[in-house]
């Protein structure tokens, strides 16, 4: 799935505008980049991904 098709299905799924969807992708991106540059090692990435998605599928 590419970034168009993600912010389809996202805004789909949502009821949010695709600009809006877009602008939230777009954050999520940065938050995640800056956190894999403070991991170190393959592990601790992998840790920062699965708690992630725990975030996700808590709310």
């Amino acid at each position: 799935m590419n970034k168009k098709e993600t912010l389809e299905k996202v805004s789909e799924l949502s009821q949010v505008t695709i600009a809006d969807c877009k602008k939230v992708l777009d954050a999520l991106e940065v938050v995640m980049q800056e956190e894999l540059a403070n991991r170190k090692g393959i592990r601790n990435i992998f840790d920062m991904l699965y708690k992630l998605m725990g975030v996700f599928k808590s709310k």
